[in-house]
């Protein structure tokens, strides 16, 4: 990792392996972070997580507050930040250096949208990644490739398709096929199933051209 990310990844890891141990909030990463152990390395200038902090009655100020504790920065102010935080379940700001985008996602299980459905998902099948010597939670192989699907984009289908091919003998076929069901995103996974390998052609499919 190059030195700025890592640090405010240790940082951040360091907050979150505390905030489960102390509090029992249970987390997750997602994103582009995982792409160099589940796809293939490509550079990325932020680290995406998940954090159920509602499981444990935490209201989003309180948490906020233990970010401000624990030296991450607002874009703009906190209060600003609490606002948008309440409206959109995102939590978005910088490690110490004040260098690294955080994006925090709040897990709300009240949302049954696939973006939002995903969420409780994955924290069920989360597994224990090593980055370097830090240990720490992460989606499941088979949650990121699902997760990449249902956002959807061009560098999505990517991961998904790099995922698939790097593990497709140890992937658990059935759960994906049971939960991409259940997302409604069964098209997306049965294309990538197919052996569709530009995203190019992956998308034609999709909006039928």
């Amino acid at each position: 990792m190059e030195v700025n990310y890592k640090n405010a990844f240790i940082q951040l890891i360091d907050f979150l392996e505390k905030m489960e141990k102390d509090m029992g909030i249970n987390y997750y990463l997602v994103g582009g972070v995982l792409t160099s152990i589940y796809s293939e390395t490509r550079s990325t200038t932020d680290i995406d997580f998940v954090v159920d902090i509602f499981s444990v009655n935490l209201t989003i100020a309180k948490y906020i507050s233990l970010l401000q504790q624990n030296e991450f920065f607002p874009f703009q102010d906190w209060a600003t930040t609490i606002v948008l935080a309440k409206k959109t379940k995102i939590i978005q700001y910088l490690d110490k250096q004040e260098r690294i985008k955080l994006d925090n996602y709040i897990m709300d299980k009240d949302n049954k949208s696939k973006y939002k459905r995903i969420g409780p998902i994955a924290l069920e099948r989360r597994v224990r990644i090593k980055f370097d010597d830090l240990e720490c939670w992460a989606a499941s192989k088979e949650d990121f490739i699902l997760s990449k699907l249902v956002f959807g984009g061009w560098q999505d289908y990517s991961d998904a398709l790099a995922c698939w091919i790097r593990f497709n003998n140890l992937l658990d076929i059935q759960y994906l096929d049971k939960i991409s069901k259940e997302l409604g995103i069964q098209k997306e996974f049965n294309l990538l199933k197919s052996g569709i390998d530009d995203p190019d052609d992956y998308f034609k499919q999709i909006n039928g051209y």
